[in-house]
């Protein structure tokens, strides 16, 4: 949470969407990246990779340029506080179930390549089935639509409907013809609510194993050497990230509340310029990444003129600027300050977190301003939580709170 808050003050938001700051595991990512891809050409892969590699270079930069110290003001001058302190949220105990951790397991099983292969027998719902495949329209290949062994999770929901559905009950080596339809919504506009067919062959299947000790230690390079041991590790970081999620999820509720019970006059001009700047110039380097000029990177990859990008950045750096007026306003009326200590205690864990060595190379990068503001909102939500009422979810305090 603290990385990705850096990062936002650093650049007072320097994106057009809002994103949020709460961790995932590694198996949610995995899931959440499969549920989102449909059919995805060679070309295109090429093209995300090209991105994905400017997008990380552009950030390294924005970590290691000089980067102009923040405006100061005082928030008070701009919001009207309400309610802040004895807010009731409610809680929801954090459970692991068995259910998770062997998920979390088999998603290791897949990373570690230690599938079995079936080589004979059907595919089944859960197996992972290498494929070639054709997809044609009237009779004719399309773009993006031929791929040869590729390894598809069926029932993960990467392809169009039907696609991995088909597929179960077919045999190594067997070649089927999928008749399907494409979504109405389909990003390609020629194949949106086409119908299409798509030639499959199923070259290999390979399915989760039984979870042994010795695969374990396998997959594990002999960390682990028993499966007890390893499932009892899963736990305790599920258990973490649960927990850091819950009190992520408590905060953005008592955030809201504060936000729905104060007011904003009016915002710090400096402020709005100074993160319109920033935003500014994320773009503009990303569009050196791509070694394209700004107006036809804007147009090619957000389909938006130079003017169209202006007004929507300032309004895009106005709204992400509402949490720091709120927390600030409340830091003020508060007396919260951060102290030496804290500045070297949580700045070495955002050192350690952007991979400097010292706190003076974060600074440095960042500018120390920057940094003590991020700590400041790590606090102000700190202090929000300590003075909340927390009831837990499904007792009787939490349903006469709701109602």
């Amino acid at each position: 949470m603290r990385r990705k808050n850096l990062m936002a003050v650093l650049l007072c938001t320097f994106t057009l969407s809002a994103a949020s700051f709460a961790p995932m595991s590694a198996a949610a990512e995995e899931t959440e990246a499969a549920t989102e891809a449909v059919i995805v050409t060679d070309e295109e892969a090429g093209e995300a990779e090209t991105a994905e590699a400017g997008e990380a270079e552009t950030a390294e930069a924005a970590e290691t340029e000089a980067v102009p110290e923040r405006p100061d003001y005082n928030a008070l001058d701009y919001v009207t506080l309400g309610e802040y302190k004895g807010l009731t949220v409610q809680d929801q105990p954090v459970e692991v179930t068995e259910e998770q951790i062997d998920s979390e397991v088999e998603y290791y099983i897949q990373l570690a390549d230690a599938l079995e292969s079936v080589t004979e027998g059907t595919v089944e719902d859960g197996d992972t089935a290498n494929i070639d495949y054709e997809g044609k329209l009237n009779g004719e290949a399309f773009d993006g639509g031929t791929a040869k062994g590729y390894d598809l999770i069926i029932g993960s929901g990467s392809f169009i409907e039907g696609f991995e559905e088909g597929l179960i009950g077919v045999a190594v080596g067997e070649t089927v013809d999928l008749p399907l339809t494409f979504p109405e919504n389909y990003g390609n506009e020629e194949l949106a609510g086409q119908d299409v067919v798509f030639t499959v062959t199923v070259n290999e299947i390979k399915r989760m194993p039984e979870v042994t000790d010795e695969l374990i230690s396998t997959i594990t390079d002999g960390e682990y050497t028993d499966a007890a041991s390893y499932r009892e590790y899963i736990r305790g970081y599920l258990t973490e990230n649960m927990e850091t999620q819950r009190e992520y999820m408590l905060k953005l509720e008592l955030l809201t509340q504060v936000a729905n019970n104060s007011e904003i006059k009016e915002y710090p001009q400096e402020m709005v310029d100074y993160g319109m700047s920033n935003m500014d110039s994320y773009y503009r380097s990303m569009a050196e990444q791509y070694s394209m000029e700004f107006a036809e990177f804007l147009e090619a990859y957000m389909g938006m003129t130079e003017e169209e990008f202006e007004a929507q950045a300032e309004d895009a750096v106005k709204q992400n600027l509402q949490q720091e007026l709120y927390l600030k306003a409340i830091a003020e009326t508060e007396g919260l300050e951060v102290t030496d200590e804290e500045m070297a205690e949580q700045g070495a864990e955002y050192a350690a977190q952007y991979g400097y060595e010292t706190v003076e190379e974060l600074n440095a990068a960042y500018g120390e301003s920057t940094v003590r503001v991020s700590i400041m909102q790590d606090k102000v939500l700190d202090f929000l939580l300590e003075n909340a009422v927390i009831t837990e979810a499904g007792t009787e305090a939490a349903t006469e709170a709701a109602e």
